[in-house]
């Protein structure tokens, strides 16, 4: 395997030391654990909408699981979380996160105006399917350039739920690409994406080309079994955008290695 990080992976459903096992039976060198911010005490009472996967626990407890996961498998492990960008929640939000030390942060977007799109089942229709897709890349470009994240996550996650890309969808990429590149923001190729509708993900990856973006890879697993779960086919994707760099984080410090043998 080329591509040695995984930089998404929740511990809720499972434990920390499950996840780092699996990378490192997979042959990954670096393993970032990154579990919902809504998933933590602190962070759940201002995101109390969102899902419940799996165990809440206290940011501390959450955080000294993943330390003692890096000790006993001996690989090398970065502490991160997945916080959502909310407008009008992100001071409360932020605040939960006073007092810690991360190695990463990833910024997503879960909510457009309130609506959580990724678990409506209805129909939005041409017109609102693609306004709400407006909406989203504007939400998407503002936490880029909020100074909060490292990484910004699936910033192609609204198809799961809304197939109505607008005729600019390209152009939006490129617009969302280029605020990433200009605030020095990375924008993540991600696992259940690719998966899902690896067509649009490669768009992105082409407009992050273009843009010269860095480019962060990510499972978003959320069991053992998931972890690396489509680096093969992130390495094809990222060879066709002819992308060779990936982006990693320690301590908030961006480092790179390259995609060998491409």
């Amino acid at each position: 395997m080329r591509i040695i990080s995984d930089f998404h992976n929740h511990i809720s459903y499972t434990s920390a030391q499950a996840m780092v096992r699996s990378a490192h039976q997979r042959g990954l060198k670096i393993c970032g654990i990154s579990e919902h911010i809504s998933q933590t005490v602190e962070g759940r009472p201002v995101l109390a909408h969102m899902p419940q996967e799996g165990v809440i626990m206290p940011m501390e407890e959450y955080r000294q699981q993943v330390l003692e996961a890096a000790r006993l498998e001996h690989i090398d492990v970065r502490l991160g979380l997945e916080v959502d960008f909310y407008p009008g929640k992100n001071e409360e939000i932020q605040a939960s996160l006073s007092g810690y030390t991360w190695d990463f942060l990833i910024g997503s977007i879960h909510d457009v105006d309130a609506l959580h799109y990724d678990r409506v089942k209805e129909d939005f229709g041409r017109e609102k399917g693609e306004a709400l897709w407006l909406r989203y890349f504007e939400l998407l470009r503002e936490a880029v350039s909020s100074g909060f994240f490292q990484v910004v996550s699936h910033p192609v996650r609204m198809r799961t739920t809304n197939p109505y890309l607008p005729p600019t969808f390209d152009q939006e990429l490129e617009r969302l690409a280029a605020e990433a590149t200009h605030c020095n923001v990375a924008l993540e190729l991600n696992g259940f994406d690719v998966l899902t509708y690896p067509d649009v993900v490669r768009r992105l990856m082409r407009a992050c080309a273009l843009q010269g973006t860095a480019i962060s890879c990510g499972s978003d697993a959320h069991y053992p079994e998931e972890v690396g779960q489509a680096h093969t086919k992130f390495e094809d994707i990222l060879r066709e955008a002819d992308i060779r760099q990936v982006r990693i984080w320690k301590q908030q410090q961006l480092e790179e290695y390259t995609i060998e043998d491409f």
